[in-house]
């Protein structure tokens, strides 16, 4: 796997992330804020409430704008007169269960002739036990007024639809994670694994080319005819050996995007020679030639998209194998076919896949690693061009869209 998709991914789910948490804390921090608000406003209506009432009893005018809000739990009421604590008990719990706000509280009664807070009550609406603060802080004011004091106030904020949310946003956190770990580490199996098989072909190499010049010697040297038989096996067999490294290497250059070389190449004259060189090892290959262009490319990676077209032809197919081409404006077509064995819908999908071989029972007629047509789709790919196959009953046919070289 390469860097720069990697990077991206790591990137792009990255500021995904991030767009997602601060999303998350500017609409739970609205929510807190919003709350607040709201319950501000409802404790200030009801003590406003508290405060006509006592106003009423006692016969005087309500002052302008009597109620302050000192902290976020903590509100005050101005009268301009003494107050009873026993009858604001019940006005300040009435007026707050009217707006549904039960929410436990202390209160306290500043008195202007002593200059001091005097304690009321702790009033609780549910069963659980609170400590009460005991005490309520004195401001310097010269009018009488009475304090409510919360204690309970952060926490009953109903946060449960954002705290869903969050836990959430953590869990896709978290899978983020695991899975940026799962790619990471992936990536660094792969790199393994291609340095690997690229170590092994190229320490091959030189022991096969050393065993191919050897086996040359021996079959010159050796007078017998049995031992030029086993020296031409050598050679042979080495020859092949050395055709599965080449490929293996091939396959790992153009996987990783080495750079290869762009130059004009004739079709029909490169197709040709493919189909000559498979007719001089004893196979026939008829073709029907026509395109007459060139394609702009590697000469010897189209060699060998053709060499493995060919020789895929051969290996599933019963004796024909034909080859055409011919162009479609600033197209090229070319086209192989042979008289094989239908090839199923199925197979069809995960013939170009690496590694991937037609199955064929428990029989292995047909050798090879899968790599051929998995070359095949990756070079054309490189020269911008498209690959398609088409089986049935009347054999296989693959078929190349190239751009023509003007």
């Amino acid at each position: 796997m390469k860097n720069t998709p990697i990077r991206l991914i790591i990137l792009l789910g990255s500021l995904t992330l991030i767009g997602i948490i601060s999303t998350q804390i500017f609409w739970v921090s609205k929510a807190i804020k919003n709350q607040e608000q709201q319950f501000s406003h409802n404790v200030q209506m009801a003590l406003r409430n508290v405060v006509e009432s006592l106003c009423e009893i006692n016969g005087n005018d309500i002052s302008n704008d009597p109620i302050e809000q000192v902290s976020s739990n903590y509100f005050i009421a101005r009268t301009n007169y003494s107050i009873n604590l026993s009858s604001l008990d019940y006005l300040i719990r009435a007026e707050l269960e009217k707006r549904n706000l039960k929410e436990d509280f202390e209160f306290g009664v500043y008195d202007c002739q002593t200059e001091s807070m005097v304690y009321g009550d702790f009033i609780s609406f549910g069963d659980e036990k609170v400590e009460p603060h005991g005490k309520l802080p004195k401001l310097h004011n010269e009018e009488y007024y009475f304090g409510v004091y919360f204690p309970n106030k952060s926490g009953s904020l109903d946060l449960g639809f954002w705290k869903f949310t969050s836990a959430i946003t953590v869990l896709i956190t978290v899978f983020f994670g695991y899975a940026l770990f799962v790619i990471l580490r992936q990536k660094r199996l792969s790199e393994i694994q291609r340095d690997f098989v690229n170590n092994m072909t190229h320490e091959f190499k030189t022991p096969l080319s050393t065993l191919m010049l050897s086996a040359e010697v021996l079959e010159n040297e050796i007078r017998s005819e049995k031992g030029k038989r086993y020296a031409q096996i050598i050679k042979d067999e080495s020859l092949r050996l050395q055709q599965h490294v080449s490929r293996f290497l091939d396959t790992t250059s153009i996987e990783h995007g080495a750079k290869t070389k762009k130059m004009p190449v004739d079709v029909d004259a490169a197709i040709r020679e493919v189909a000559d060189r498979f007719s001089g090892f004893g196979r026939q290959v008829d073709h029907d030639l026509r395109c007459g262009k060139m394609v702009l490319g590697d000469p010897e990676n189209f060699e060998k998209v053709m060499s493995n077209l060919v020789d895929n032809a051969i290996k599933y197919g019963e004796s024909k194998v034909e080859i055409k081409s011919w162009s479609e404006g600033k197209k090229i077509k070319i086209v192989v076919l042979n008289d094989g064995k239908p090839i199923t819908p199925e197979e069809q999908q995960k013939v170009f896949d690496k590694f991937y071989r037609t199955p064929s029972g428990d029989r292995h007629d047909v050798k090879g690693f899968g790599l051929g047509l998995y070359f095949v789709k990756r070079s054309v790919e490189v020269i911008k061009g498209k690959i398609h196959l088409e089986s049935g009953s009347s054999g296989t046919a693959f078929t190349l869209t190239l751009p023509a070289h003007e």
